[in-house]
């Protein structure tokens, strides 16, 4: 079925093709009559085009019609937009199921393009009887919004849209809701998510890096738009192999649409967006919306571009950062065959041959001898690891256990490098500034306590110092008050009864005790020489209050703090907890986009290649 339409299609093409290039125009006389209905068509010219396109009369002169009807319904649509201001958007529904539905299909809709999101998707929802918020509107790879006019989000006149229906039927209607939620709770926590970017959050953080697996260093800013649109992408994914298509679509193009925000070098150093366009593109596919959006081929030319720029156009970048190519070219792989099939949607059919043949070369380079892959997994690695080892091996697998293992130990490297990195920020915070307002050198203030000066002391004495290790030396010797000042990493450290009593067994009091081991981190040597200096009396902690809680009440303001802090702790737990739930499913290995079991691929490949082949030379 598809094959005949590609041949009806293709000989429309031809068709107008010719007319354009004698040009002649089937919507005036003497083909159309003032009236707008069919006029004369010359037997001669029906004869000609019969002769010189080999193709019957009878299907000349139906092609003749429908060319003309079309021509004379875009005239007429034009005509009303420019005299009354209404636009005609065509509308292509993707999720609608029952029959009855489709019957009524709707297929274009009239409306003015300073009308807002909302009133459009009101206009749709009432015309195929479809709640609102169970309609996503999609123009030109865009996320129809609510809040601003058609114009402002680029619909035109003739656009076409694609409406998403997640769910039609009532029996599905609890779960339609349910995937819109989701939706916009993912979005909600992908959003906080990114707040926590410039938070030294080791629970929560995203490490962005480039294609060699270290770490970007990015301004903040950049850093929150970078992970709200990598996060967006990520949950996107997951959705596409839970099969959940519509969801998915709509959280990548949500990530797109953050994408758009970071600046092209930052982008030019990751490959996430090229495969993000990938996977938006996979989507229209699964939602056989290839051959209707534009937006496809654009998408697909941005991805090999990036491709390129980021692996060289012969892997060479890729070999020299990597070692290797294997697991790379699955996205080649799935990149030619969606262009091949947008090239068969268009009617370039060399062009789709040459790309089916190149995506069908690499798909035998990619596949993964089964028993090989069992053989891999019973020395103990998982089968995502043996997949990727082994086609980045050509199959060998003792080369494919060498490769596992070497990235192992690269990505050990680099977790070892990132927490390094990690704790020296943490405790670079605490530190403060110099007099020249250059942040403390970790390393000079971790040298210092080396040497066995306090945590306290060596901060102060190099704030002074600026930074140098000498003169803070100096300072150190001229100043042995510092020597007293507490530990500014205020680590978490518990106060063991063991702890206090090597300390109150010299003849401190336990308080005091307390108080000196908590203001040195749990050091007991510092502790007993604190107490020994203060002659065995130090000032209570501030933070702590009296043991019946009296204080708090005294106060006519305790009360409303303490409320105010029982809300932003439940808040913070309430984040917490929703990040750990966002969080859950995202893939661990940042290889994860690449282990592609091109299960699917072969079987689009294999519908396409016998479509092309069907249709010899044509």
């Amino acid at each position: 079925m598809m094959a005949e339409n590609y041949t009806k299609e293709l000989n429309q093409k031809n068709v107008r093709e010719k007319l354009n290039y004698e040009k002649i125009k089937l919507w005036l006389p003497p083909y159309t009559t003032e009236s707008d209905e069919k006029g004369d068509i010359p037997k001669d010219l029906v004869d000609r085009f019969s002769k010189d396109l080999k193709l019957p009369e009878d299907e000349i002169t139906e092609i003749f019609e429908s060319l003309r009807v079309h021509a004379i319904q875009k005239l007429q649509e034009r005509n009303k937009f420019q005299e009354s201001g209404l636009a005609t958007i065509k509308v292509k529904i993707s999720g609608q199921k029952s029959k009855e539905e489709t019957k009524h299909s709707l297929t274009s809709v009239e409306i003015s393009l300073d009308s807002k999101g909302q009133d459009f998707r009101k206009m749709i929802s009432d015309r195929i009887g479809i709640p609102q918020d169970q309609l996503k509107i999609i123009c030109q790879g865009k996320v129809v919004g609510n809040d601003t006019t058609l114009k402002e989000q680029n619909v035109k006149n003739s656009s076409q849209v694609l409406v998403l229906c997640l769910s039609v039927s009532e029996s599905e209607a609890a779960k339609q809701q349910l995937e819109i939620t989701k939706f916009m709770s993912t979005k909600k926590a992908a959003e906080l998510l990114s707040t926590q970017a410039g938070k030294d959050d080791d629970d929560f953080e995203i490490q962005i890096a480039d294609q060699s697996g270290r770490p970007l260093q990015l301004p903040a800013e950049e850093k929150k738009a970078l992970t709200l649109a990598m996060t967006l992408h990520e949950k996107g994914r997951v959705a596409l192999k839970k099969k959940e298509i519509a969801q998915a679509l709509l959280l990548l193009l949500e990530a797109d649409k953050e994408f758009s925000k970071c600046r092209a070098d930052i982008l030019n150093a990751v490959d996430n967006y090229a495969v993000l366009c990938l996977d938006i593109v996979w989507c229209y596919l699964c939602l056989k919306n290839v051959e209707d959006l534009p937006d496809a081929e654009k998408r697909l030319n941005m991805s090999e571009d990036c491709f390129i720029r980021s692996y060289g156009s012969n892997f060479e970048r890729l070999n020299a950062v990597k070692g290797g190519s294997g697991t790379e070219l699955a996205l080649f792989m799935r990149l030619h065959l969606l262009q091949g099939i947008v090239a068969f949607h268009q009617h370039r059919l060399q062009d789709a041959r040459r790309l089916l043949s190149k995506a069908e070369f690499e798909l035998q380079h990619l596949v993964v001898d089964s028993e090989k892959l069992t053989e891999v997994m019973t020395m103990g690695f998982n089968e995502r690891e043996a997949r990727l080892g082994l086609r980045a091996s050509a199959g060998h697998i003792e080369q494919a256990v060498q490769h596992i293992m070497q990235r192992k130990e690269e990505k050990k490297g680099i977790s070892k490098k990132i927490k390094e990195e990690r704790r020296k920020k943490r405790i670079q915070k605490s530190l403060g500034l110099t007099a020249n307002k250059d942040k403390v050198n970790v390393d000079s203030y971790e040298m210092l306590t080396n040497m066995g000066f306090g945590g306290g002391a060596a901060a102060e004495a190099l704030r002074q110092a600026n930074n140098d290790v000498g003169q803070a030396l100096e300072v150190l010797e001229k100043h042995p008050e510092f020597l007293s000042l507490p530990d500014p990493e205020h680590k978490d450290i518990t106060i063991t009864d063991e702890m206090l009593a090597q300390v109150y067994s010299l003849g401190f009091d336990p308080e005091m005790a307390r108080e000196a081991l908590k203001l040195h981190a749990g050091s007991i040597q510092k502790a007993i020489d604190e107490l020994i200096r203060s002659g065995g009396i130090l000032a209570r902690s501030s933070s702590e209050g009296s043991s019946d809680g009296s204080s708090a009440d005294s106060s006519p303001e305790a009360g409303p703090s303490n409320i105010n802090k029982t809300e932003e702790k439940k808040r913070k737990k309430e984040e917490k907890e929703a990040l750990q739930d966002f969080m859950s499913d995202l893939p661990e290995d940042e290889e994860d986009y690449l282990d592609l079991t091109l299960t699917e691929e072969e079987q689009f490949l294999k519908e396409y290649k016998s479509l092309v082949d069907s249709l010899g030379d044509t």
